[in-house]
């Protein structure tokens, strides 16, 4: 009877033991996430030289259809090619700087959106999708783009 009570105590104390040890863990945590923002508050006072991430917006930078033009011209002229190497052509076409990694990134995402439009209207076609990147190359279809301000041709 004597081992029987032995037992029960140090199961209770063994369980008391691991709650105060998940109840310091859990605090652990939550000093690890406070201490994180607040070593992102003093980096944002401690060094307001030091440049930030930046976010661009590449709206107004092309015309419509103008990125979607320019992927299926070099797409033609070189095959398949992924999201990529087309948001770096639509950059150097327009002269861009493409080691600025913010609006690169902005590029790219108006491309893979200017080419989900183009592969609706058949100008462009998906082939793969390798390592997150799709891989484009050029559709069958036909269309008539009318240019506004172009000079007519007299009868």
């Amino acid at each position: 009877m004597a081992e029987l009570l032995v037992v029960q105590t140090l199961t209770e104390k063994r369980a008391e033991i691991l709650g105060r040890i998940r109840a310091y863990e859990a605090q652990i945590a939550q000093a690890k996430h406070d201490l994180a923002h607040v070593n992102a508050t003093i980096e944002l006072f401690a060094a307001p030289g030091r440049q930030r991430t930046r976010y661009m917006v590449s709206h107004g930078f092309f015309k419509k259809g103008e990125i979607a033009d320019i992927c299926t011209n070099h797409l033609e002229v070189d095959g398949e090619m992924n999201t990529r190497q087309l948001a770096e052509r639509v950059m150097a076409e327009r002269d861009l700087d493409s080691s600025d990694t913010a609006l690169r990134n902005s590029v790219v995402f108006k491309v893979v959106q200017a080419l989900r439009h183009a592969r609706r209207r058949k100008l462009v076609r998906m082939v793969a999708k390798r390592k997150g990147m799709c891989v484009w190359a050029p559709g069958d279809g036909v269309t008539l783009r009318v240019v506004a301000n172009s000079p007519s041709m007299p009868d």
